[in-house]
């Protein structure tokens, strides 16, 4: 197949490169040539990461280039924002409804942008804006965030069975968290039907 392509962007602390991990195992164990990059500043402080992940029968390079990402996903509002240049014309953006103050926001020398969907919606026919409060209300836990919209890419890639990125998970996560993990891949999948049904 020809080789596809996906971005995660977010800030650190939001499980961004744990998700990339379980992402390119999971493609991995389907059969696919799998590369990653990820880059990521000040993760430690709430500074931004992007990873990047490509697979198909074979792939030389991990870096996506602007315009070409079949799949951008955001774990946080502005940050989608920052990187929804990398989707291809008609691509599926994918972000949760979050909102993280950076820096000169904080610090009052800018103001967090209004009505970001808005303006996500000049990119791309299929937007979902994940409703966060609903999602933790049913896993419980916004550390599982990150493999909620795990769940929810899963829909978009068909080809690789349920039971793959399961195990995926299943071994990359600590074996405390994985019945939680495993209700935010179900939850995620389950809203990813609803938005986008076959």
């Amino acid at each position: 197949m020809e080789s596809k392509s996906v971005v995660l962007c977010g800030v650190g602390g939001q499980g961004i490169i744990l998700a990339s991990e379980i992402i390119s195992e999971a493609l991995f164990r389907h059969g696919y040539d799998v590369k990653k990059n990820e880059i990521h500043g000040m993760s430690q402080r709430g500074g931004s990461v992007l990873s990047f992940i490509r697979f198909g029968d074979k792939v030389y390079s991990p870096v996506v280039k602007l315009g070409e990402a079949d799949i951008v996903m955001g774990f946080e509002e502005l940050e989608m924002l920052r990187n929804v240049h990398y989707l291809k014309k008609d691509g599926h953006a994918v972000t949760t409804d979050i909102k993280i103050d950076p820096v000169p926001v904080i610090l009052g020398s800018a103001e967090y942008p209004r009505d970001i969907p808005a303006t996500l919606k000049k990119y791309t026919k299929n937007l979902c804006v994940l409703d966060i409060e609903n999602a933790l209300r049913a896993i419980g836990n916004v550390k599982a965030i990150n493999v909620l919209v795990i769940g929810y890419l899963s829909h978009l890639l068909p080809e690789v069975k349920e039971l793959t990125w399961k195990d995926a998970i299943s071994e990359m996560v600590k074996p405390e968290f994985r019945e939680m993990n495993l209700k935010a891949f179900d939850f995620g999948k389950q809203l990813a039907c609803e938005f986008n049904p076959q």
